[in-house]
């Protein structure tokens, strides 16, 4: 099993990472990446990946762990080598929050800036009481009632570890190298300095939440972005302040993702932490906050190496603040590196002002239809898509508890949506935990400033977490997202941060533990169905009902039945219409993707749907939508009312579960297993076979924690990979080979990142 559930992984392992038909048939010298943690010799284990036929990727200065390619076949020497305590695949991670859904994308460029002028601000120049009232970022937080008390957050560093930050004109001040690193670092190798404009632009919005400094001067009053504004937030058309949480606070780009934002193994974000160490043990920058807004999934939450790297960061006196993830509203989605004990972890709010102001100019430029100036654009879409006042938990924002009982996120901030200019000072909203993540990422760092300048005393992580977190604001968020699993200790806010900070009463900060999930069936019995069904539920925007419910080995087929949906249909007049969002994950916990993940707009669609979920297919709608086993552990069904609803949305819900499935018998091949440990299993397909069905069991599947990662690749009999079908997020996996030909076919399995012995069972069902 893999963490990582996108076909584009799956392809990109295939491609660049596996070739087991030259491997397996021949020691043809194939490798995978992994990542290895050892408490013994780094240089005995650097010499012994060597001496097996490996090559180092990295070796990292400052935390025991190496990145290496390993032959195949010497995974399990090496998880024996002397020292070795953990070794994991090195995954891919990719941004988070890049483009959204097709209905609604996370990122909207300003479409036509003639007339529209970005002029820079000296931060140690702003004047706090000459700002006109208004409502943007740094007013939510309350930063702007701090700046003067901490020299607006100069003399903190913020390393940006991201796409690159670039000194456009809203961040020319802010933006610094470092001894040897005039332009940051890049740990990609792709060539493009951190600091190029050419380079994605999310590093830069990122750092524009931290430290902006800038406003806009509108020549002619009428302009749509002007007027989008100015109907919510009364700037004056010379001067519309785009100011970040620490205006005075400096910038230091770590390049991990490459120029086209592209997703990266896990070794190379280590290695731009491991540059954060060296300068800062070195002497060469002090950098006091480092801001990580990326993420995926995570198989032991609190221990994987991301974990190591930031305990590491912290006992240089460096606080690390991680975006919480965007697979919300789903419960347990929160992924690594948000899940360790030692960073912040940030979910996302929807403020109103913020929200209306993106709405009224979609309405202003595109109007209803979507298409831009095409006649029916005009005024008043901000109120149709946010007509009440409520500070919401963001829809997407991922949610708690995590696996082990700790509740999550830490603490919440602004993450839709958060307006900055990007690498050629084009201007955009973006949306997603990456941006409310640098928002308390700047809140931390005047805090910090505060601390150095005022105290004299050195970045303290424990002090500044404990601060953030005891001084987190939960009534600033409404009432139905008060759950700590919604919103964590609550909004960020920076006076209350100060005056605990001042009066040195953080105290201790517990791990809060979470609530219990709302479990609507018994525990599942063998031979039984047990159907649940609900009174009408009534949801406001961005409010939630979540169901969970235990599927087991005898589960046979869950059907989740919607029905008598209604809101009111204003899709004559709103840009995004009034809707139910749908989500449903299995039994997979952290920060995975959704099998189903749908808007649904009863007024065109008719008032009921239902999902169909089988040992393989399923189906939304009488529609085929996926296909994986079914999982043991619980499945998790969220339904919300879409953000941008003018209106609530009632529904009615049925959930039938079906336990007659006759678990499979007579396997083919068992052992135990343990990390690092590969077989290949030689199967006998004879003539005339239409189907052929693997199935890969084990103990430790995704109804326990930790989960145990194991992976099953299948190959003809000429030994050419025939499937990565058992190379996903399931558990158990699956691989179904059509019209197989006869002969001997192989399968291989190897154990990864496993922190206890296994048991495993293959099955072939051949039909």
């Amino acid at each position: 099993m893999r963490r990582m559930g996108y076909a584009v992984v799956l392809l990109a392992l295939l491609i660049g990472l596996w070739t087991p038909s030259v491997a397996l048939a021949g020691g043809g010298g194939e490798t995978i990446d992994l990542l290895i943690q050892t408490d013994g010799s780094v240089d005995a284990l650097l010499d012994f990946i060597v001496s097996i036929g490996g090559t180092v990727s990295f070796r990292y200065k400052n935390v025991p762990v190496v990145a290496a390619s390993v032959p195949v076949d010497q995974t399990r020497a090496l998880a024996g080598f002397p020292g070795v305590t953990l070794i994991e695949k090195d995954e891919m991670v990719y941004l988070p929050d890049d483009v959204g859904d097709d209905v609604h994308p996370l990122e909207y460029t300003v479409e036509a800036m003639e007339g529209v002028d970005i002029q820079a601000v000296d931060p140690l120049s702003i004047d706090v009481e000459a700002l006109p009232e208004g409502y943007v970022n740094f007013l939510y937080t309350g930063a702007i009632g701090v700046w003067e008390a901490t020299d607006y957050g100069a003399g903190t560093v913020v390393a940006v570890v991201d796409t690159g930050v670039t000194p456009n004109v809203c961040l020319s001040h802010a933006v610094i190298g470092a001894p040897g690193f005039p332009d940051g670092y890049n740990a990609t190798g792709d060539g493009v300095p951190a600091t190029d404009p050419s380079n994605h632009w999310h590093g830069t919005h990122v750092g524009g939440v931290i430290a902006s400094a800038c406003a806009l001067g509108f020549e002619d009053p009428t302009n749509p972005l002007y007027q989008a504004i100015s109907t919510y937030l009364p700037w004056p058309p010379d001067f519309v302040p785009i100011l970040g949480q620490a205006p005075g606070a400096s910038l230091y780009p770590v390049k991990v993702f490459p120029q086209d934002g592209s997703g990266v193994p896990t070794s190379v974000i280590l290695d731009g932490l491991d540059h954060v160490l060296t300068l800062k043990k070195d002497g060469l920058l002090d950098i006091d906050i480092v801001n990580m807004s990326l993420g995926g999934p995570t198989l032991f939450d609190g221990r994987d190496t991301f974990d190591l790297f930031i305990r590491e960061l912290k006992a240089a006196n460096i606080l690390v603040v991680t975006s919480a993830g965007n697979e919300g509203p789903i419960p347990n989605s929160v992924g690594s590196p948000a899940t360790s004990y030692d960073s912040v972890s940030v979910g996302a709010l929807d403020y109103a002002p913020s929200s209306r102001v993106l709405y009224e100019y979609l309405g202003l430029t595109r109007g209803v239809d979507g298409v831009p100036f095409n006649g029916d654009e005009g005024p008043g879409m901000g109120m149709v898509m946010r007509p009440t006042d409520e500070t919401r938990v963001a829809n997407f924002s991922s949610r708690g508890p995590l696996s082990d009982g700790r509740a999550g996120p830490d603490i919440s901030a602004l993450g839709l949506w958060n307006f900055a200019a990007g690498p050629e000072n084009e201007l955009r909203w973006a949306g997603g935990t990456s941006f409310s993540s640098p928002t308390v990422a700047g809140v931390a760092a005047l805090l910090n400033a505060y601390w150095e300048n005022t105290e004299g005393r050195e970045t303290n992580p424990l002090v500044f977490r404990a601060v953030l977190l005891k001084g987190a604001n939960p009534n600033a968020v409404a009432e139905p997202w008060r759950d700590i699993n919604d919103m964590g200790w609550g909004a960020v806010d920076a006076m209350r941060a100060l005056q605990i900070l001042k009066e040195k009463s953080w105290g201790y900060v517990p791990f809060l533990r979470y609530a219990d999930l709302n479990v609507v069936l018994p525990r599942a019995g063998k031979g039984r169905v047990d159907v649940w069904e609900s009174d009408v539920i009534t949801l406001n925007p961005s409010e939630s009902f979540d169901a969970v419910f235990e599927v087991n080995r005898y589960t046979s087929k869950v059907t989740i039945e919607v029905f008598d949906i209604t809101t009111d249909d204003n899709s004559a007049y709103a840009y995004w219409p009034n809707a139910l969002e749908v989500h449903l994950q299995s039994a997979k916990r952290t920060a995975f993707r959704h099998p189903i993940g749908v808007y649904w707009y009863p007024f065109w669609y008719g008032d009921s749907f239902d999902i169909v979920v089988e040992d393989g297919p399923w189906t939304f709608w009488g529609i085929p939508w996926t296909y994986q086993p079914m999982e043991p552990g619980l499945m998790k069904l969220s339904l919300i009312g879409d953000f941008s609803n003018e209106a609530p949305v009632s529904f009615r819900v049925r959930i039938t579960r079906e336990n007659f499935r006759q678990p499979l018998r007579h396997p083919i091949a068992t052992g135990y297993i343990e990390m690092g440990d590969a077989f290949l299993i030689p199967v006998e397909i004879p003539e005339g076979v239409g189907t052929a069905t693997f199935d890969l069991v084990w103990h430790r599947d995704w109804s326990k924690f930790p989960t145990s990662d194991i992976d099953m690749f299948i190959l003809d009999p000429d030994f050419n990979l025939a499937s990565v079908d058992g190379v996903s997020g399931n558990a158990p996996e699956r691989a179904v080979i059509e019209s197989p030909a006869a002969g001997t076919w192989w399968v291989y399995i190897e154990g990864y990142e496993m922190y206890a012995r296994d048991f495993y069972r293959l099955y072939l069902t051949l039909e």
